[in-house]
């Protein structure tokens, strides 16, 4: 993997690998900004790539996540303030 990407760059991050759930929630700017209930990306992969995302579909998302009211609330509070600190407009998307 790193000499296919030192062949793009000749600078490469790399992260330590986090088994955790992926979690996001939209936001929209239209006269303030709204934030829609978390999805939850499902994965039937072992490696979540391009490949399984787009190309084999062993992806599916779960709207909304199955998470507690509190969480939820706290999540799309988090994503509102982070939007708000970037001077976001339009659409976007915060991942946790």
């Amino acid at each position: 993997a790193l000499e296919l990407a030192f062949k793009y760059d000749s600078r490469v991050l790399i992260e330590q690998g986090v088994n955790a759930r992926e979690i996001e929630v939209g936001l929209l700017e239209n006269e303030g900004v709204k934030s829609s209930l978390p999805g939850e990306v499902v994965k039937d992969v072992a490696f979540y790539d391009y490949e399984a995302k787009y190309i084999d579909n062993k992806i599916t998302m779960d709207i909304p996540a199955k998470l507690s009211e509190d969480v939820i609330a706290t999540m799309r509070q988090y994503a509102e303030k982070a939007f708000h600190a970037i001077g976001g407009v339009g659409l976007a998307r915060c991942d946790f």
